[in-house]
């Protein structure tokens, strides 16, 4: 069923270039060949020189937890969130840290403040839906305990398992007897894929900030029936921030060779290639996300473009690396809103 044996923890690094350099490239190596005493100690080198560098300042996060120093771990992911209140993978791994020292009250307000950081930043959302059916999973237990004969609640527990031993990738690693497994929850996190507040080219410092620290930001725009100039600013640079978070999820997961989350990126009425039939089309990308042995996107000089309240165009540079193929490219996509995120509707190179 569902435990939570220890912090399961998948990384895709971007940064705001197409590749990395010196050390942060260094890291990054070591943290991908789980040699984490090794980056730590590389991670504390080369922030002596540049304490500022927040890249730098993740990864080294990143080391710790995996070193078992959580408390270190939690205390690093503080700070980078108290000095960066744009950015939701602080939270969000925060969150993961407390769950798994049992601290569910504090996972649960982490998370809370990655959804009120960013709206649109899913696996906060998948996480925090976890976090609470570990919470239901332990009340219906503790019901069964005063009360063994209740069928409603044996049903209701049962359906609580059923959900996570039906979706392997929720699972926890090695493990073969899960129905042997008493209830509880894995919150997998992604490492942080750097967001866009962090490009210098699309920074916004002053208004960004502000859209997503505090919890009055985000309903700004329905307060008054005659918004003023300052409302009309603020929402602005929070929607560019929730487009380039919706482009970022759709690099990360053609990254991870996720082809299901790839595919989610777009909207139903995508303008496929030379009007080729939408399944066709799905087809054949799942097909070329899945192949190569491994995947690397990253997404820079990003630019984005309001042509209504409900369309977006955005231009950026892709680079792509795999095992078959190395190559950058300039691309245009225009997405449209769908609900809180957005979907690539069109996409074109050059």
């Amino acid at each position: 069923m569902l435990r939570l044996p220890h912090l399961l923890v998948t990384l895709t690094l971007f940064a705001a270039g197409a590749t990395f350099a010196g050390d942060a490239e260094d890291i990054q190596q070591l943290l991908k060949a789980r040699q984490f005493p090794q980056a730590l100690e590389r991670a504390d080198r080369a922030l002596a020189s540049n304490p500022k560098d927040l890249q730098l300042r993740f990864m080294r996060a990143i080391a710790l937890t995996e070193t078992g120093r959580i408390e270190d771990a939690i205390k690093a992911f503080t700070q980078i969130a108290e000095e960066n209140p744009g950015l939701p993978e602080p939270y969000n791994n925060l969150a993961v840290l407390y769950a798994q020292q049992n601290q569910l009250d504090k996972a649960r307000a982490a998370l809370q403040m990655a959804i009120q950081t960013n709206p649109s930043y899913a696996i906060a959302h998948e996480n925090l839906g976890d976090l609470y059916a570990r919470l239901a999973s332990q009340s219906y237990d503790k019901a069964l305990q005063l009360e063994s004969g209740n069928a409603k609640v044996q049903t209701k527990l049962t359906l609580v398992h059923e959900l996570f031993s039906r979706n392997p990738q929720m699972a926890p690693r090695g493990s073969a007897n899960m129905a042997a497994v008493k209830p509880s929850i894995t919150i997998i996190t992604q490492k942080p894929t750097l967001p866009p507040a962090t490009r210098a080219p699309q920074a916004t410092p002053t208004p960004a900030p502000k859209a997503s620290a505090t919890p009055t930001a985000r309903p700004a725009p329905t307060l008054a029936a005659k918004p003023s100039e300052v409302p009309k600013k603020a929402d602005g640079a929070a929607e560019r921030q929730r487009v380039l978070a919706s482009l970022d999820r759709w690099a990360n997961a053609w990254s991870k060779q996720n082809a299901d989350g790839y595919l989610a990126s777009y909207s139903k009425s995508f303008r496929t290639p030379g009007g080729q039939k939408y399944a066709e089309w799905a087809k054949e990308r799942r097909e070329r996300v899945t192949a190569p042995k491994y995947i690397e996107v990253a997404l820079s000089d990003q630019d984005v473009e309001f042509i209504d309240d409900k369309t977006a165009k955005v231009t950026v540079r892709q680079s792509y690396k795999s095992d078959r193929l190395s190559s950058t490219t300039r691309k245009t996509f225009i997405l449209e809103r769908s609900g809180d995120g957005w979907l690539i509707r069109e996409e074109r190179a050059g």
